[in-house]
């Protein structure tokens, strides 16, 4: 009996090794990304996405996570929302992480749903916290990118990266049906027509709608939510989504679409469901290259 209740023992600990590890062991994905649109001077012009990190420190003052990035070592970061919770939290973490990545990298960041609900939810009780919070952001030298284009310019030459935010009524529950439909006329008039003639990166919180992006133009789209389905089965991919939908469509890593390629990334941390099964935390990396 003693032997059985010892085998037990052992049993839980390994379980709980294996979920601390799933949980706070970063993977590192790389892809390559082929374009005759992206100019000479960006070939292997190096991106890394930040995404869905929810205040999460990995180390203290996440020093596992920067010597990660560091090892990278990107031209550019991109941050594709929800980096902070939306409640009980003003967002310290990722300002803290802003603070030492903007020493020396360029960081593009825009707002997931979680930003939103923060923002909304500051409002309603008039505090001004969230708006600080983006002004120390902006402050620091994060490109805060709220429906608005930048431009990364390398020896005369030039690509675009713009920043698209998703309104909440365009994430549903399960079964939910959208109040507003979601077309690339969302796109048009928010960030306005595109050159088909440069190479367009586009930023955006959920891949939900990657049909409408490539409609509108995007060579590139960045995005996260998915928190990589959670749970990861072998050979079929991640089982629930945020909006509590199984086995999702754009659940994690690399999609193709006509010219287009989308990237969603299976974010750092965790909020409603603090679990991960097959399912590390990921940086990921794109190598642009002609």
């Amino acid at each position: 009996m003693q032997k059985f209740f010892d085998m037990v023992i052992v049993g839980i600990l390994l379980i709980m090794f294996f979920l601390y590890v799933q949980s706070n062991w970063i993977q590192v994905s790389r892809y390559s990304i082929h374009s005759s649109k992206l100019p000479h001077s960006f070939a292997g012009f190096k991106v890394l996405q930040l995404t869905d990190l929810h205040s999460k420190n990995f180390g203290e003052n996440n020093k596992r996570l920067l010597k990660k990035i560091n090892k990278i070592n990107p031209d550019i970061i991109v941050a594709t929302g929800d980096m902070l919770n939306s409640r009980n939290d003003k967002g310290e973490i990722f300002l803290n992480l802003a603070a030492q990545l903007t020493q020396k990298y360029t960081l593009y960041y825009i707002l997931g749903n979680h930003e939103q609900i923060a923002r909304i939810t500051a409002n309603r009780i008039n505090s001004n916290w969230y708006k600080e919070y983006i002004n120390k952001l902006r402050e620091l030298g994060v490109i805060v990118l709220e429906d608005e284009k930048a431009i990364i310019k390398k020896n005369d030459e030039q690509i675009m990266i713009y920043g698209l935010e998703i309104p909440l009524m365009y994430y549903s529950e399960a079964g939910t049906p959208m109040e507003v439909e979601f077309s690339q006329r969302y796109l048009e008039k928010y960030l306005g027509d595109i050159d088909d003639n440069d190479f367009n990166m586009l930023l955006v919180h959920t891949p939900l709608y990657y049909s409408s992006y490539v409609e509108w133009g995007a060579d590139l789209v960045f995005s996260g939510h998915m928190h990589g389905g959670i749970i990861r089965l072998p050979f079929i991919g991640g089982v629930l989504s945020p909006e509590r939908d199984y086995f999702p469509e754009y659940d994690a890593g690399k999609y193709q679409l006509k010219n287009s390629t989308m990237i969603v990334g299976r974010g750092l941390g965790n909020y409603t469901i603090n679990l991960r099964v097959f399912n590390r935390p990921e940086l990921v990396v794109i190598f642009l290259n002609r």
